[in-house]
């Protein structure tokens, strides 16, 4: 039986047996700069908030689970330089993330100098999207990364009929004729489906992770998704080729939640994994329709 995931960061899962972590604590500071005046104490002047940070912190027995290889994972991860998009055990997006810091006291040592207890500290901080908005007000998701976030979790399907009913209005406010305005439009209406299309996706790996079953093409196609959407606008023929890269990537697991809605291995896909695998090639069939019109869409 799989194990529980406490929260997913990219392809890492922090879980029961697996990097468990006994405590996450999150933090939130706002600038407020001095400006020094004559005679008089100093005016602030607030000027926004800084990045949110999250600490975790650990205990691995590497007698009983993997211990310092764990570790090693999440220094390796931190080293690829790049945001991963944090998610937690119910499915909720907390947006795109980095890791800081990851540091390791080891204790309890034998004599060849291996340890027996590993404490373990991850700090990460929120990667900074442009139009994100953060919410710590205790409601289901700490991140209200796009105004749809609340439907895409309990609703992706019906997120995404939304969004590709909003499309052309969006490639129409800017789309003023020109081929630089079209583009900067096409760019603009493709990140807003890759944020709505990554948390869709997010939240239904979740729910087939909680019936007992991992897909490994979702994590890479999600950070394809993360790296697509943070990407610059350079020129219409690189969006080309992102959108060319996503649509290879889109069918490529759409055949492989064919397979599971079909039980072509009834031993290892349920009924309940295959009425998720149904809800995901849904997705998968509308994002490819909208994948299709952008780049339709590019002169």
């Amino acid at each position: 039986m799989a194990e529980r995931v406490m929260l997913a960061l990219g392809p890492f899962r922090f879980e029961m047996g697996h990097a468990t972590y006994q405590s996450l604590a999150m933090s939130q500071s706002w600038r407020w700069p001095e400006q020094a005046r004559i005679g008089r104490e100093p005016a602030l002047q607030f000027t926004g908030r800084e990045p949110a940070e999250i600490r975790l912190q650990g205990v691995l027995f590497p007698g009983f689970d993997a211990g310092l290889a764990q570790v090693e994972e999440m220094r390796e991860l931190a080293d690829r330089g790049e945001p991963l998009q944090l998610v937690d055990g119910l499915g909720r997006v907390w947006g795109s993330w980095v890791i800081v810091e990851v540091g390791d006291t080891r204790s309890v040592l034998m004599d060849d100098g291996q340890p027996r207890r590993v404490e373990f500290e991850v700090k990460l901080k929120a990667y900074g999207e442009d139009e994100t908005v953060t919410d710590y007000s205790g409601g289901w998701s700490p991140f209200a990364v796009l105004p749809v976030i609340d439907s895409v979790l309990t609703d992706p399907i019906g997120a995404m009929d939304d969004l590709l009913g909003s499309l052309p209005g969006l490639l129409e406010e800017t789309g003023t004729g020109s081929d630089v305005s079209t583009v900067t439009s096409v760019h603009a209406a493709l990140k807003e489906l890759l944020a709505t299309f990554g948390a869709s996706l997010n939240g239904l790996h979740s729910q087939l992770m909680s019936a007992g079953l991992t897909i490994p093409a979702i994590d890479p196609l999600v950070q394809q998704v993360i790296t697509a959407a943070n990407a610059p606008l350079t020129s219409s023929a690189a969006l080309d080729a992102q959108i060319s890269a996503l649509l290879t990537a889109v069918n490529a697991l759409w055949t492989t939640a064919s397979q599971i809605q079909a039980r072509t291995d009834p031993v290892q896909y349920s009924q309940r994994h295959s009425e998720i695998a149904g809800e995901l090639i849904a997705l998968l069939e509308k994002t490819h329709t909208a994948l299709v019109g952008l780049q339709e869409a590019l002169p």
